[in-house]
Formats: C-alpha cells, structure tokens, sequence
C-alpha cells in the first residue's frame, strides 16, 4: 500500500508542470519570437528544455527550440528555430527534461496553429495635379488589421489654389507646379518610412 502511495506522489509531481500557452486558441505567427508560459510547483525540476513538435505529418518533426529553461521564469519568448517558423497545424511544445532526453516529456500544450502574420498597414497612393491651379492631393487608403484606426493622420491633403503668374508660354506655372509634386511625393515618402 505504502508503494502505490509513494508511486502516487511521485506520479503527481511529475506531472505539476503545465503549459498555459501556447494553446489552440490562441497559436503562434511566422514572424518574430514567439511566446511559451508554464504553471510550475516547487517539487518539479529547476530547469527544462522546450521542444516544438509536429507529428501530425509524416515525418513528424522535433526542434529544439531553447536548452536549460529556469523554471521560475513562467514564460519567456522562443525565437525562430533554424529556417524559420513555418505555418501549419498540429504543432505542440514540450517541456521535456533536458537536450539528451527529449522523450522524457514533463508538460504538453494543446496542439496549435502557426499562422501567417496578420495583415498590416498598407497605403496606395494616388495623385492629381493641375496646371495653372497648383492643386495636389495626395490620398492615402489603408487595409488590414490597422485600417481606419488612424485614417486622419494618414489622409494629408494639401490645396493650394493660388495662381503664379505665368509668361506667354505658361513655363513659370509648369515648373512650379512640378516642384510642388515632387515635394509633396517627397514628404510622403518621408512619411510613410
């Protein structure tokens, strides 16, 4: 009795590591580092390794993704391991005893999904210029998960309606007009950057 007891207990303690994240609500993205946290009790071990694998293809797959982990951390971000992150589904981590015993696994997550990055912040520019009115307007549309957060600040538009005055052959008022457009396209893409 004594035995299954201590078997019992020792069964427990093993198992106290528990990986919060990542889960299958909220997966990882192709780009930058990536995020693991971990729930931990006093009886587990003091350091782990982190293994991102995929056995839902053939062949399943296993990386390393960072050695000696201190427990006490509770999260820390992974970076990308060698070729990158790629997308797909059925991926897990595990916390597993160390770089020599990769099958000794101490925690799981729920199986995920790396997903491509969201889309971002895009602009396209249009421009109309006309002679002898010096009008530019410069219209900015954007797309993605940031559109129409801050469409003000980027929707510049400048009028100037003021007439130069202009020689028998209208050059003033030509080259005028196209330094205003090139400074403008400047500004923008001084902006933009």
């Amino acid at each position: 009795m004594r035995s299954i007891a201590a078997l019992l207990a020792f069964a427990a303690s093993a198992l106290a590591f528990q990986v919060t994240q990542p889960t299958n609500a909220t997966g990882w993205t192709i780009t930058g580092p990536n995020t693991v946290a971990w729930n931990a009790v006093d009886t587990d071990a003091a350091n782990f390794t982190i293994v991102l694998v995929n056995q839902s293809g053939f062949p399943s797959t296993s990386q390393i993704l960072n050695a000696l982990v201190d427990k006490s951390l509770g999260k820390i971000n992974v970076n990308p391991p060698s070729g990158g992150w790629k997308a797909g589904t059925g991926f897990q981590v595990n916390l597993v005893k160390d770089a020599e015993n990769t099958n000794t696994i101490l925690a799981q997550s729920e199986q995920f999904t790396i997903k491509q990055a969201s889309a971002s912040l895009s602009s396209t520019l249009t421009g109309s210029a006309t002679t002898g009115t010096g009008t530019l307007t410069i219209t900015p549309t954007s797309t993605g998960a940031n559109a129409g957060s801050s469409t003000d600040a980027l929707n510049p538009s400048s009028s100037d309606t003021s007439t130069t005055p202009t020689g028998s052959n209208g050059a003033s008022a030509s080259t005028g007009m196209q330094a205003g457009v090139f400074a403008g396209l400047a500004l923008l893409g001084a902006f933009l950057a």
